[in-house]
């Protein structure tokens, strides 16, 4: 490890200007991963939720991804269209179904996800598994330290 006399803080720094080009970046990466699928970043990003946290209502999705209800349903009526999704009753209330991935839903999620690990394992072989839990437990105390700023789910507001 290279010894460096900035303070920690300018080194912390350094690291948050990485953080929108790389996001820039996995998101392209993403975005060519599905090339030719029929299915977006957004309806991806809908798909995780779904596979992750099982059935759930428009609103909840769109509180998970801090994303307006409105753009949720937009991606949840394609992936709707395309079986990939399916319509459940919502016992707890009776104008807002649930979505959950269908079976098809769930293999394609799972096609998306193997050729991701494909990529993520590759990159992964360049850190120490103590590098990498370093790395996530400055990202997680960054989150922390910034909760305050952080969008009402229910109403997020845009980057201005």
């Amino acid at each position: 490890m290279i010894k460096s006399s900035k303070p920690k803080s300018a080194e912390l720094y350094e690291l948050v200007r990485l953080i929108r080009p790389v996001h820039r970046r996995l998101a392209r990466a993403v975005e060519a991963n599905l090339d030719g699928s029929g299915i977006s970043v957004g309806m991806r990003a809908v798909m995780e939720v779904l596979e992750e946290l099982g059935p759930m209502s428009v609103p909840d999705i769109g509180r998970v991804l801090f994303l307006a209800r409105q753009q949720i349903q937009l991606l949840v009526n394609q992936l709707e269209g395309l079986h990939l999704v399916e319509r459940r009753p919502n016992p707890a209330h009776k104008r807002s179904p649930l979505f959950g991935l269908s079976e098809t839903g769930h293999t394609v999620f799972g096609g998306i996800r193997a050729k991701e690990n494909d990529a993520m394992d590759a990159v992964s072989e360049l850190f120490s598994k103590d590098e990498l839990q370093a790395s996530q437990r400055v990202l997680c105390a960054m989150l922390d330290h910034f909760a305050e700023f952080e969008d009402d789910p229910d109403r997020p507001r845009g980057l201005e």
